[in-house]
């Protein structure tokens, strides 16, 4: 799987992974989960979900097979599932709950979202779709569901709660995922591109990855929201390649620690590291000294609203589109100026930028 690795306090570095099973792993007792409903509720949610969701077998050269998982909002054939359980396949099988299998075919990729949808050509009336839940109302201690593919252990229901909101991962090709669903159910390598549902059965998010110091399930779960993958599917559906607005920065959220230990004249707001060559932000003039110090601009601000963190500026970008023209305020050298951006189209980078 493929795994990338960041710091956290305390010396502890832990890794994103990927949940996509690549090899037959060694059977491991992960103990009992808690029931936090009623067993009755749960069979309940079960039986309905599992015909929605599939196991997804891909071939890929040189490397053999994967286990990965998708799902279905509607009875037309298309899957959702991750970008990353497709990727480079060669040829995908589709098995669903009842044992039926179709051959697979990639209809769109958004590498920058981790999306993407595998077209089946099954009967409509053979095709039960998951009702498509909010996930703009969730609230952390609500019951989280999840279903797919585990280890290559096909229709693997597990249960938990959402556990935090508005989480920060990294897609694939090191663009940032911002607004990311936690979940402590338990969902391993495999379960990539399977559902997460909401109490009552309703899809509220796409498992996507974990968190995790030892390659497994230690209660760290991502999923991307199910209102945001809404908005892209369209798109996907039909091949057209979807763009997200580029500053091309490497930046670090500033705190009072980090503005005491570096003698930055700002407590709050993006300190930019380093500056992708040729990207929007070299092209209209930002500097970086490649590591955090005070000869480094900082971002307190775009289009008048404030950007205290890494997470709202990319969120605010992402509300933009390739070409616009956005206003940064930055510190630089203690002068306070305006820095006119015309946004360009992500590409992939070696870590994330927003």
């Amino acid at each position: 799987a493929a795994i990338v690795s960041g710091a956290v306090s305390a010396g502890v570095t832990l890794a994103i992974l990927r949940l996509q099973s690549r090899t037959n792993p060694q059977t491991v007792d992960l103990g009992s989960n808690v029931r936090i409903t009623e067993d009755s509720a749960i069979i309940q949610v079960a039986d309905r979900a599992a015909p929605a969701v599939a196991t997804i077998i891909t071939s890929r050269t040189g490397i053999g097979h994967g286990f990965g998982s998708g799902f279905l909002t509607t009875s037309d054939g298309y899957l959702v599932t991750n970008a990353h359980v497709v990727a480079n396949a060669t040829q995908i099988q589709v098995t669903f709950s009842d044992g039926k299998t179709a051959v697979g075919t990639v209809k769109g990729v958004s590498q920058s979202d981790d999306l993407a949808v595998v077209k089946v050509s099954v009967p409509g009336d053979q095709l039960h779709p998951l009702t498509v839940g909010n996930s703009d109302t969730l609230q952390v201690g609500e019951t989280a569901l999840a279903i797919g593919t585990p280890f290559g252990l096909a229709d693997s229901f597990t249960a938990g709660i959402i556990s935090g909101l508005n989480r920060s991962t990294t897609a694939p090709n090191g663009r940032a995922l911002t607004g990311m669903i936690q979940t402590d159910a338990p969902i391993n390598p495999g379960n990539s591109g399977g559902a997460l549902l909401d109490g009552k059965g309703r899809l509220i998010g796409i498992n996507d990855s974990i968190q995790s110091p030892v390659e497994g399930n230690v209660g760290i779960g991502f999923a991307i929201p199910i209102n945001r993958a809404q908005k892209l599917l369209p798109s996907l559906e039909t091949g057209v390649a979807i763009q997200h607005p580029w500053l091309g920065i490497s930046g670090q959220t500033i705190t009072t620690g980090t503005a005491d230990q570096l003698g930055l004249s700002e407590k709050s707001g993006v300190l930019v590291v380093s500056v992708v060559p040729g990207a929007p932000a070299s092209k209209a003039g930002l500097k970086a000294d490649g590591t955090p110090s005070t000869n480094d601009d900082i971002i307190t601000a775009i289009d008048g609203q404030a950007t205290p963190t890494i997470e709202s500026l990319t969120q605010y970008l992402d509300t933009k589109s390739v070409g616009d023209k956005v206003k940064l305020s930055i510190t630089r050298g203690g002068q306070h100026i305006s820095v006119t951006v015309t946004l360009g189209n992500f590409t992939a980078q070696p870590s994330a930028t927003p």
